[in-house]
């Protein structure tokens, strides 16, 4: 190789060294590599206005929502504490009983027995009662069977059960004392059907010597006329006694809440005993219960 081919392709080479880095400055991969990034600027979001007004309304409606929430808890608790209407019932002839149902229990007819009688009829009543709001308590003494132990006789009921009811009445309070007696009327004055069922009539009985005598005899009447809303005639009435050979208080001097009542009479079958004191319930809810709410 002669001396200018040699200086030749030096001059060659060092040209190309020299155009390389100009050459790949204008590639696209060094252009993107050489752009500055950029940071990500913070935009402000504009709602519209009828997102503004729908946000503003479901807000109200939970605020809304909320108190009805606390007002019907309220409501709740309140029904939850109040008291329940509160009913005594006492049995002064403890023994006086139904021939039907004696006979069915024992094969005898009998108009007093000392174990099927109207104190068994408790827990029914009990039932019925609690069925309709009421609570049930009951003076549980046997009268006729004490009176019988210690040598006195069917009048000095009232007397001897007086002393049970007067403690009783210290200890707790009641909205309705209730004696529950069976009348000695036949059938054809104690029976009514209604709807094609049998059913016992009632009487309420009230002592017209005492102070108590208004009071009692307003309670007697709202409970009658109750009754016969229900089943029509199914009461005959309010009966008042005063003067000579009847009691004239039947303790209901004790509380102006207290009432007699005559469920049926000897000839009163279970069944019917049984449709009345639900009539009896319904009725005293209806008195005293519902319509003091209303």
């Amino acid at each position: 190789m002669t001396l200018l081919k040699k200086l030749q392709w030096s001059f060659g080479l060092l040209l190309f060294f020299f155009v390389l880095p100009v050459i790949a400055g204008q590639l696209p991969f060094n252009k993107q590599a050489s752009t500055p990034i950029k940071e990500p600027e913070d935009k402000q979001v504009v709602y519209a206005a009828t997102n503004l007004a729908e946000q503003s309304a479901l807000e109200q409606t939970k605020e809304e929502t909320k108190e009805e929430t606390q007002d019907q808890t309220k409501v709740e608790t309140q029904d939850q504490t109040q008291d329940p209407f509160k009913v005594l019932l006492l049995f002064t002839h403890s023994q006086e009983s139904y021939q039907p149902v004696v006979k069915a229990a024992s094969g005898k007819a009998a108009v007093y027995d000392e174990k099927t009688n109207i104190l068994n009829l408790k827990d029914t009543i009990s039932k019925h009662f609690s069925m309709n709001g009421i609570q049930t308590d009951v003076l549980d003494v046997d009268v006729m069977k004490e009176l019988k132990l210690k040598g006195k006789s069917f009048p000095d009921s009232y007397n001897f059960v007086r002393p049970y009811l007067e403690k009783r009445l210290q200890e707790q309070s009641y909205d309705l004392v209730i004696d529950l007696h069976r009348d000695s009327a036949k059938k054809n004055a104690t029976t009514l059907t209604y709807n094609n069922e049998s059913y016992a009539r009632i009487a309420i009985v009230i002592g017209a010597e005492h102070k108590n005598y208004r009071w009692n005899t307003a309670y007697a009447e709202s409970l009658s006329a109750a009754m016969n809303e229900i089943v029509p005639k199914i009461s005959r009435g309010v009966i008042s006694k005063s003067g000579d050979n009847v009691d004239g208080r039947y303790n209901q001097d004790l509380t102006k809440e207290m009432i007699l009542i005559e469920l049926g009479g000897i000839d009163n079958t279970g069944e019917e005993l049984n449709r009345t004191i639900a009539v009896i319930g319904k009725a005293i809810s209806k008195s005293f219960i519902t319509g003091k709410q209303q």
